[in-house]
């Protein structure tokens, strides 16, 4: 077991968005992160100053820790971050609300899925894993050493994230996303090592795929390259090689639905790369 069989992504992890974008679409980053139709607008222009094919959204890894209640900074050059946790300690874990996902910058991005689904739009929705939220909703100094000296609480939050991933993955299948992408920046293997991840982010981001596995539909879920071998490295996954047509990798992963229906997850790879694979790595949870 070592961090030698952990994926090397190359992608960057945050893509600047050129000024004459957010000037075409008027008003601030943060107003447009705000409101659904200019959701829209702005990830139909991304798609096609990137030329992929899908349009992606949301277009941070805050969101999630917002909607429990973290204070964000809004930055379309270096990319959201967290300006204040709603956490100071892990004490207080049980004021953490759920979700609100009729409200608030969540339901925004939402209601934009649904409308990039009626205008045909292949949409891939970006989903934040356990760790990277944890770290965002309290401080990552607090988080780690909590783990040594209050494992009760770190459970509960990782539970009540695990809980809140589900409901709005589910809401998001719901609106017609095309592709789930997952990934855990800040929570895999090689970053956090074997025993935490083992016990805290490996396994709540497996208990997250069984929570919506059976649920899925057309949807298909793409798992970040680093998270997929960081969950095989801890054998809660299995992977296959698998044959599949497409000029495009979102194409791939729409047509492994159609010509193999079985297919639910998929990855060793990651979306910012440019060029596509020539088969899919299917995964299946053990």
């Amino acid at each position: 077991m070592g961090v030698e069989n952990i994926f090397k992504c190359k992608g960057n992890e945050v893509a600047s968005i050129p000024d004459k974008i957010i000037e075409e679409i008027g008003g601030t980053y943060e107003e447009i992160n705000k409101d659904a139709n200019k959701i829209v607008m702005l990830s139909k222009a991304l798609k096609e100053e990137d030329d992929k094919g899908y349009c992606v959204l949301p277009f941070c890894h805050t969101l999630e820790a917002e909607s429990f209640g973290s204070k964000i900074t809004y930055d379309h050059k270096f990319g959201n971050r967290i300006k204040e946790p709603v956490l100071k300690d892990l004490s207080q874990v049980d004021e953490l609300k759920d979700f609100d996902l009729n409200s608030g910058r969540i339901a925004e991005v939402l209601k934009a899925i649904s409308i990039l689904k009626d205008e045909g739009e292949d949409i891939v929705f970006d989903i934040t894993g356990p760790i990277t939220t944890a770290t965002s909703v309290i401080s990552s100094e607090a988080f780690f050493k909590a783990i040594r000296k209050d494992k009760d609480n770190v459970e509960k939050l990782l539970k009540i994230i695990e809980d809140n991933t589900v409901a709005y993955i589910l809401e998001g299948i719901k609106r017609g996303t095309t592709v789930i992408s997952l990934a855990d920046p800040a929570g895999t293997f090689d970053i956090v090592g074997p025993k935490i991840y083992r016990d805290f982010g490996g396994q709540t981001m497996y208990n997250i795929l069984k929570g919506i596995e059976g649920q899925l539909g057309d949807t298909v879920v793409h798992l970040c390259g680093k998270t997929s071998t960081s969950l095989k490295e801890i054998e809660l996954l299995e992977t296959e090689e698998i044959n599949v047509d497409g000029d495009r990798y979102i194409d791939m992963l729409k047509n492994a639905k159609k010509e193999k229906p079985d297919t639910k997850f998929t990855g060793n790879w990651c979306l910012k790369f440019p060029n596509k694979r020539k088969n899919l790595i299917a995964c299946k949870l053990v």
